[in-house]
């Protein structure tokens, strides 16, 4: 491990100096997330022909080691209590179903649409649950190759932004309150920097109800990615027997958000560990990022740009059917 590090140097240091100046950067604006800044400098980086074999080995470290173990401290982000403040039982079901629904159904879409299994299980991830932490979370267990990756994390970046300009206009048309509109953005925007951005807009009111409804649905991770480890089958041995595990990520992460739940350690501590956590996501997301050149991308074809608009009309008309409901009921 000492030699690996030793003769990794200098990729290492790439990683932690891009994972640093993201977060410097993020920390200068509330609408843009570290995360998204080292996704878009290693694309940039690898694109440009700045990073080479010299850092190879130290990006694949950082996407896949290192964002295990973010992923795993994501887990005390998230206290299990947080999901009452919705207020009444009828709005956390909507949450739920929607979040479910969207999961399923956008893997249709991408089944429909010739996409692959893979690709689609990524892009439903980001679009139902938490953007680029799900998507990040997920690839692991979707057996997707870096460039249908590195798509997925575009697609939600794209129809992200997208959401922080169209939501507002269509708010402006009918005519939408504060709270229906926090309502709206918390369950269909992607990444929750975009969250904060769209709802913003608006008003304290419309942001406080879109980030409540946003941390319901980030719950929803821990439990799709329990029964996507369960339920997909996976050739994971040479005589070609199938089996069904848990990472020991996911592990990690239920751990974590449980000893959030039960307050185990004090405020002070949890910032840290936030720290920490961020750091580290930011890092893998260079790591990913550097992975993403657009010849390959465009082997791929026009149809996931297809599949990704398609999915973001569904989850804007069913957050929308869901806000109705909730107002109703």
């Amino acid at each position: 491990m000492v030699r690996w590090v030793q003769s990794n140097a200098l990729g290492l240091l790439a990683v932690v100096l891009v994972g640093f100046l993201s977060v410097i950067l993020a920390n200068m604006t509330s609408y843009v997330s570290s995360p998204v800044i080292a996704l878009l400098i290693g694309v940039v980086f690898s694109n440009a022909g700045l990073v080479g074999s010299w850092a190879e080995p130290a990006l694949k470290f950082a996407a896949g080691t290192i964002l295990k173990i973010g992923i795993a401290l994501l887990g005390f982000r998230l206290a299990f209590s947080e999901i009452s403040e919705i207020g009444s039982y009828v709005g956390i079901g909507i949450v739920i179903c929607l979040v479910v629904i969207v999961f399923w159904g956008v893997q249709k879409i991408g089944g429909l649409l010739g996409a692959s299994s893979s690709l689609a299980l990524l892009v439903a991830s980001g679009f139902s649950i938490c953007g680029l932490s799900a998507i990040a979370a997920m690839k692991p267990l979707s057996g997707a190759d870096e460039e249908e990756a590195g798509y997925s994390l575009g697609l939600v970046m794209l129809f992200g932004s997208l959401s922080v300009v169209v939501l507002p206009l269509i708010q402006l048309f009918f005519g939408l309150g504060s709270s229906d509109f926090g309502w709206w953005v918390g369950l269909a925007v992607h990444d929750t920097g975009q969250v904060v951005a769209t709802a913003s807009i608006d008003s304290d009111a419309a942001l406080d109800s879109a980030v409540v409804v946003k941390m319901a649905r980030v719950l929803m991770l821990a439990p799709i990615l329990v029964g996507v480890s369960l339920f997909k089958k996976a050739k994971v041995s040479n005589q070609g027997s199938r089996f069904r595990t848990i990472p020991m990520f996911i592990v990690g992460f239920i751990i974590a958000a449980t000893l959030r739940s039960l307050d185990v350690f004090s405020d002070r501590t949890f910032e840290a560990i936030g720290d920490v956590r961020s750091f580290l996501i930011t890092s893998a997301m260079f790591g990913l990022g550097a992975s993403v050149r657009f010849r390959a991308l465009s082997s791929l074809g026009r149809q996931p740009l297809i599949f990704g608009f398609i999915s973001w009309v569904v989850i804007l008309a069913f957050s929308g059917l869901g806000v109705l409901l909730n107002a109703q009921l």
